[in-house]
């Protein structure tokens, strides 16, 4: 009998050089991860600090292949962190069992093009999915399948990395579902261990070389897809963009001067016979658009306000200096407020933000900065108001077509994931 450790060595190889698989992208997770030998599993299991239980009599008895195909189920669960999602949707004791079989139905969706899926886990999915039939769709992510799954009657969620472990050995470890099990090491074994930091470099470097091997090819599935798009191409909240947007505009107001012949130049005794005008600095005052026709998302809208409002109020912007326009095809209401939770938002009709605009062009004092909250669907004016920069809030869902904005504001597209 080999081995546990050239047993895993030899899996490893065949997963990365052998003819049958060729999957160079993992070798960065494969050789991260730390193998333990242990009784105490059936098979296989990892923990979330990535490390590889491995029973030495189950490897004894199985194929390189058989091992390999193991090893990347296991991987895969660590890649995909679904030890971190698991712990943001709340996972449980009661929803664990769900949990692990929707994970394993993403991770079977991932390694079948590859050709490497356990056969375990193959005859698993196709039994569940024909047991659901039409619920549980190929190619969607983890947290859909566990929606689903979850609503299962508390009998039928049973949880193997708890409940089996009381009859035999484990089948599932932490980094399903965050939950430590009795048999795993403490994270500061001296056995070696991967800290978050450094699993965060993994993944990257897996999704890179993931994203190089596949390219345009039309076989990637849609949890692997996700997880390279996540991990190569991060975005900033567009909560942060749009409050940085704001205070961006309130500062540029902020810096400007102007001439004024009502005060006089403070350096005026040093040019005797010469009248020179004195120097203004404007207070910065806002106007906020709210779309209120009946296309434009409610949860979103109030996310919205809240983000600018938060940000005018870090900026020492008084609410008095707030002006809220309610407007659909013609301005419904004009409230100078505190809080923009506390403004009138009448409407609900077409929408024609051109009439909003013009009226900001009319306020008095004009405002220097206006923020605009809408979904887009309205006609423009060509220029915007005079001496006033504009921020247009952009309210949309993903996946939505969005229509052709003004180049003369700034717009932060703030997007509603279905």
């Amino acid at each position: 009998m080999p081995p546990v450790g050239d047993a895993v060595a030899a899996a490893k190889l065949w997963l990365i050089a052998d003819a049958g698989a060729r999957l160079p992208y993992l070798a960065r997770g494969l050789y991260a991860l730390v193998t333990v030998e242990t009784h105490e599993v059936a098979r296989l299991a990892s923990d979330e600090h990535w490390r590889l239980y491995v029973n030495p009599d189950w490897v004894a008895s199985t194929t390189v292949e058989d091992l390999a195909r193991a090893l990347s189920h296991e991987l895969w669960h660590l890649l995909l962190d679904h030890a971190g999602r698991a712990r943001s949707l709340g996972v449980d004791r009661a929803t664990a069992g769900a949990w692990h079989e929707a994970t394993d139905l993403a991770i079977c969706d991932t390694l079948a093009p590859e050709g490497v899926v356990p056969a375990d886990l193959v005859s698993a999915a196709t039994e569940l999915r024909a047991e659901h039939r039409g619920t549980l769709p190929p190619g969607r992510p983890a947290e859909e399948y566990w929606a689903t799954l979850a609503r299962l009657p508390a009998g039928d969620t049973s949880e193997p990395g708890e409940d089996a472990e009381d009859d035999g050995p484990a089948h599932h470890g932490s980094s399903v579902d965050g939950r430590p099990r009795p048999w795993e090491l403490p994270p500061e074994a001296d056995v070696g261990a991967v800290d978050e930091g450094h699993a965060g470099g993994i993944r990257e470097v897996v999704a890179i070389e993931y994203r190089g091997r596949k390219g345009g090819r039309g076989d990637t599935p849609g949890e692997a897809a996700r997880w390279v798009r996540r991990m190569t191409e991060p975005t900033l909240p567009w909560e942060q963009l749009l409050a940085q947007s704001v205070r961006r505009g309130v500062g540029w107001t902020s810096g400007r001067t102007h001439t004024t012949w009502t005060r006089p130049n403070r350096r005026a005794s040093s040019t005797p016979g010469m009248f020179l005008p004195g120097w203004r600095r404007p207070n910065p005052t806002v106007a906020m658009v709210v779309d209120t026709s009946g296309s434009v998302d409610d949860a979103l809208l109030a996310r919205a306000m809240g983000e600018v409002e938060g940000a005018l109020r870090a900026l020492g912007v008084a609410g008095s200096s707030v002006t809220v326009l309610a407007c659909d095809a013609a301005v419904q209401a004009v409230t100078r407020v505190r809080r923009a939770r506390d403004a009138v938002l009448h409407g609900g009709g077409g929408t024609d933000l051109r009439v909003a605009l013009a009226v900001v062009e009319d306020l008095r004092p004009r405002p220097t900065l206006a923020v605009v909250l809408t979904d887009g669907w309205t006609p423009w004016p060509a220029t915007p108001p005079t001496g006033c920069a504009v921020v247009i809030a952009l309210l949309t869902r993903r996946g939505e077509e969005t229509p052709e904005l003004p180049d003369w504001a700034t717009t932060i597209r703030c997007q509603l994931d279905d």
